[in-house]
């Protein structure tokens, strides 16, 4: 029979000529790289792969991560990146194409979120522009990967970072479709990763997982050792049993149990399914893809942004790191949701929100929040205050989103007459814009969501 060879992946015709072009800019590239990436899980995990590429060609970089491209940010680019220097922009860009064109450097985009438009100067490698959904189907990091296996498909030992990225963008939840499940199959095939379907309780014993980890969240029970006690007390089990303790009987009973739960509190059904979930092992790492993408969520949450990318790239030392960070990361995100169980976001006609200390863990919190026991009528804003500015990350369930609901158009259209910036995905977005805008763009967020859903009604 003749040799098959390892298994790979197809892509259009629009997106492998995309391909070839980047691939082609890369390989003849005699100069050093700049790699501007954001800052969370999927940007680090982007950044990560892009670095690897790069440096797997003989090419120096300079990667830096960011929460955002404003007006500054792109002037020190501009600035201080040699015309002779080639630069790479992933999980941000797209959005602003008509600015990165006016930049006398060679540029290539990976974003996956809305594009402005496709660009004519630029080399711009977006889901959106090949008939893929960006917010479900494919992450940046994912999405970098089709430009790491045609560089080189040596590059396929990147895939967990493509994975933890799309796991931390939360593209796993009721399993991955599209790209991402094409990308999953094949590293399965090339032995790369393993699938395991397991419930979703992840501590050394069941009581740890209650007590330490945020998510799945149980409202009155996470983060608190008694009531876990009393819990596990009720359905027969001690504080030392352990999920493989467990027979497939008494698996199935607690699994159950714990749904009913979360039907009780109000959770959405992404989250009950959750319960029972496919979790995926990179034989590389020694890890799951969801541990991964916690560790760089740690790191990108308690502002170390660095650190997270030193892991992504080997750094054993900065691995070791993160691993506390991810400890203290948990605890203070378990602390707040209780925190907001006591004290909900409050209402609006449309939308609900809340405020925060910290401007990193807004998303997160509003994340879990919206998943796990908010009021689902409502799309849900964090909101947190840094340097005279408000900075608000936007979460909905994906049941607003098929009525009509799109997040990063509000936030776009809410801060264009108060001086800010906002943008996004239909189900995930963020805004920032001075402080002294606050009332008026909460009025004018809560009309423009009242539009949105009343309009395709």
């Amino acid at each position: 029979m003749p040799d098959v060879g390892p298994a790979t992946m197809t892509f259009s015709a629009s997106h492998s000529r995309r391909l070839e072009e980047a691939s082609s800019v890369l390989k003849s590239h005699k100069g050093q790289v700049r790699i501007i990436s954001h800052y969370d899980p999927d940007g680090i995990s982007s950044a990560a792969i892009a670095c690897q590429m790069v440096k797997r060609l003989g090419l120096g970089f300079q990667a830096t991560l960011s929460k955002n491209l404003d007006d500054a940010k792109l002037e020190e680019i501009r600035a201080n990146t040699p015309e002779n220097h080639l630069i790479i922009f992933s999980d941000m860009g797209s959005s602003i194409i008509s600015q990165l064109e006016e930049f006398p450097h060679k540029i290539i985009v990976v974003d996956h979120h809305q594009p402005e438009k496709e660009g004519e100067k630029i080399i711009h490698l977006n889901p959106h522009l090949f008939g893929i959904d960006g917010a479900r189907e494919t992450s940046a990091s994912s999405f970098m990967m089709s430009l790491a296996i045609t560089v080189d498909e040596a590059n396929w030992n990147l895939v967990g970072l493509g994975l933890a990225g799309a796991v931390g963008d939360r593209q796993d939840l009721g399993g991955f479709k599209g790209y991402n499940e094409d990308l999953v199959q094949t590293a399965v095939s090339r032995e790369l990763l393993k699938l395991e379907i397991t419930p979703n309780l992840k501590g050394q014993t069941i009581y740890d997982s209650f007590i330490e980890n945020p998510e799945p969240y149980f409202a009155g029970i996470t983060g608190r050792k008694r009531e876990t006690s009393r819990f596990l007390k009720w359905l027969g089990l001690g504080k030392e049993t352990k999920l493989a303790d467990l027979d497939a009987e008494k698996k199935k009973f607690l699994t159950s149990i714990c749904v009913l739960r979360l039907l009780r509190q109000g959770a959405t059904p992404e989250a009950v399914g959750e319960l029972i979930t496919t979790r995926f092992w990179l034989y590389d790492w020694g890890l799951y893809a969801d541990e991964l993408s916690a560790l760089f969520n740690s790191c990108s949450r308690q502002g170390e942004h660095s650190l997270g990318l030193a892991m992504a790239l080997g750094d054993v030392a900065a691995r070791e790191k993160a691993i506390e960070h991810s400890r203290l990361h948990k605890e203070f995100i378990i602390q707040n949701l209780r925190e907001l169980e006591a004290a909900p976001p409050k209402p609006m006609k449309n939308i609900q929100y809340f405020k925060t200390s910290e401007t990193n863990y807004a998303g997160v919190l509003a994340g879990l929040g919206t998943l796990y026991f908010f009021d689902n009528s409502k799309a849900t804003f964090g909101m947190a205050e840094k340097e005279g500015e408000i900075h608000v990350s936007a979460r909905a369930p994906r049941t607003l989103v098929k009525a009509g609901l799109n997040l990063g158009m509000a936030c776009k259209l809410a801060t264009e007459k108060i001086g800010g910036m906002g943008g996004g995905h239909d189900i995930a977005a963020g805004a920032t814009f001075p402080i002294d805008g606050e009332k008026k763009f909460l009025k004018d967020l809560d009309r423009i969501v009242g539009e949105q859903l009343s309009s395709n009604n």
